[in-house]
């Protein structure tokens, strides 16, 4: 088991919350949705926060039991993203803060420097 994986990302911009409902259970997810989140039942802890809220814009906040889940359910979220052509960027950490993944559509990731 690997500790402490999880997912920082990004979506340009932000469908409604019944737009990112119908999308995410469009491409086969089990999905709650809740007052303020959208969360993928059949993924490890991905819910998108916040929604509904005039604070700030949603947030993604998924984590994983070991990096292979992690990457197999944000490849789904992506997938799905992506073929509405909703720009986004998911960043997979490890433990150690590590990125040992990335994932995105339409938004390279920048050179380190």
């Amino acid at each position: 088991m690997d500790d402490g994986i999880f997912l920082s990302g990004g979506i340009d911009q932000w469908p409604s919350k019944s737009e990112m409902a119908r999308i995410m259970q469009g491409a086969g997810f089990d999905v709650y949705v809740g007052q303020y989140s959208i969360r993928l039942r059949d993924c490890d802890h991905f819910v998108f926060q916040s929604y509904g809220g005039d604070i700030c814009e949603p947030t993604i906040d998924a984590d994983g039991n070991t990096l292979e889940t992690m990457t197999r359910d944000a490849q789904r979220v992506s997938n799905a993203l992506a073929a509405h052509d909703i720009r986004h960027r998911f960043e997979i950490y490890n433990g150690n803060d590590e990125m040992v993944g990335y994932l995105h559509h339409k938004w390279p990731q920048a050179p380190v420097v």
